[in-house]
């Protein structure tokens, strides 16, 4: 079956007079969108704490209910009735018979000790530990603190003791680790995943050896510098999500935070990674084809890029670490789709076949069978996952369904049209010399 027919004649270039205007009118709207409301900064960027929880499947939980109880929790521990929950669901294209259903809470704070919870900490340690102990609570550490202690402890003697005070203060969920140990640490699973890496059965054994020389060095170690990482969000997690479901909540997961200034650094990175790689297309385009080429692929991006992020804002979906990889992989798909274009329009030119607009609107005509079926065959695919995926895949897949559409749109009515205006202006110039 042919949904295009061989010899279609659609003038492009006619219906651009139309379709330029309304690009630069949703890029300008886009744009202001963006700026006055700004994008909806996930924890990846924003800073704060995720938790992955687990209910039994067909206990009917209901993500607003989870919602209620952790916006509750929030409230009570740290006294901030503002700070922002969603919880959204975990399970994407998992199997039918799962026993546990999972959902993922983003909570916008770090940490669930209050300063005055940490500092209480910190006095017991040093209390405990007497004088010239010394206890550092970092403002973007979430719930780390570093102790050095008067002198060098052996490692499992320490651990108890700091332990003993924590479970004294309600804190039993505890992580210590002593700076030799973690440097120790680090050495071995580098060497480690070096030596397994390895197709050699004898090499991937010496990674055995490398880890029990690990272990012995560790054991024989004394130290006086240790990282405490107080678990408080998952202890206190699943006391209330378990006061509230019952036997139908399984367990806490995992719990990860991320500090503003980490959020902000990631936030600025991905900004440059997508600045780059329009500066890396531009320089390729500029290459492959010609100077007249490259601005229009450049317009084409940045068109589909701005009017996809002011979808974000009026979708109402989180800027996180997945959309800036849905925005990347939306440039390269972009490009791709131009690139056929481009790559049409130049055989013709050699084939002089008339001026540039005829030769465009050609070109496009010979590719649009393959333009359409591209982006038609990918969108069916994203649609089954908006429909049945959850969580951030949902939201990259929305992302991506968008950005391709306009992708496809763009690289026929700015692309194209920037090409042909460019190319008159580089002939009058000609001319006029």
């Amino acid at each position: 079956m042919e949904w295009i027919k061989p010899k279609i004649d659609i003038d492009f270039m006619k219906a651009a007079k139309f379709w330029v205007p309304f690009s630069i009118v949703l890029t300008v709207v886009s744009l202001l969108i963006t700026l006055v409301f700004g994008l909806d900064m996930g924890i990846d960027f924003k800073g704060g704490t995720k938790v992955i929880v687990a209910f039994k499947s067909g206990s009917g939980v209901d993500r607003g209910k989870i919602k209620s109880v952790v916006q509750e929790l929030v409230a009570k521990q740290t006294g901030d009735t503002t700070s922002q929950v969603e919880v959204q669901d975990y399970d994407v294209g998992g199997a039918g018979g799962s026993e546990t259903e999972k959902f993922q809470i983003f909570a916008e704070l770090e940490s669930l000790l209050t300063p005055l919870k940490k500092l209480e900490i910190a006095k017991a340690l040093e209390r405990h530990f007497g004088k010239g102990t010394d206890v550092d609570i970092p403002s973007e550490a979430g719930d780390k603190l570093y102790i050095r202690l008067p002198m060098e402890w052996p490692l499992d003697a320490a651990k108890e003791e700091i332990s003993k005070v924590m479970k004294e203060l309600g804190q039993s969920s505890v992580a210590i680790v002593s700076d030799k140990e973690e440097r120790i640490l680090m050495d071995m699973y580098r060497e480690k995943d070096l030596l397994l890496s390895a197709e050699d059965e004898a090499v991937k054994m010496e990674a055995m050896r490398v880890e029990e020389e690990a272990k012995k060095k560790i054991q024989a170690l004394e130290d006086e510098r240790f990282t405490i990482e107080v678990q408080a969000a998952k202890d206190q997690f699943r006391d209330a999500l378990k006061l509230a479901f019952g036997d139908a909540f399984v367990e806490v997961l995992s719990t990860a935070s991320v500090s503003p200034s980490v959020g902000k650094e990631l936030f600025e990175t991905g900004l440059l990674a997508l600045l780059y790689a329009i500066i890396g297309i531009l320089i390729y385009i500029a290459l492959r084809f010609d100077a007249k080429f490259a601005p229009g692929a450049v317009a084409c991006l940045v068109h589909d890029v701005i009017a996809t992020m002011g979808f974000l804002v009026v979708a109402d979906i989180k800027f996180t670490l997945p959309i800036v990889a849905a925005l990347l992989a939306i440039i390269g798909y972009d490009i791709n789709d131009t690139i056929v274009v481009y790559d049409r329009i130049r055989e013709n030119v050699r084939k002089g076949i008339g001026d540039m607009t005829k030769t465009v609107n050609q070109s496009i005509n010979e590719v649009l069978s393959r333009t359409i079926l591209t982006s038609f065959t990918t969108l069916l695919s994203l649609v089954s996952v908006i429909f049945l995926g959850g969580g951030t895949v949902k939201d990259f897949a929305m992302v991506m369904f968008v950005g391709i559409i306009l992708g496809t749109y763009s690289s026929i009515f700015v692309a194209s049209p920037l090409t042909i205006y460019l190319d008159k202006v580089l002939r009058r110039r000609a001319l006029a010399k």
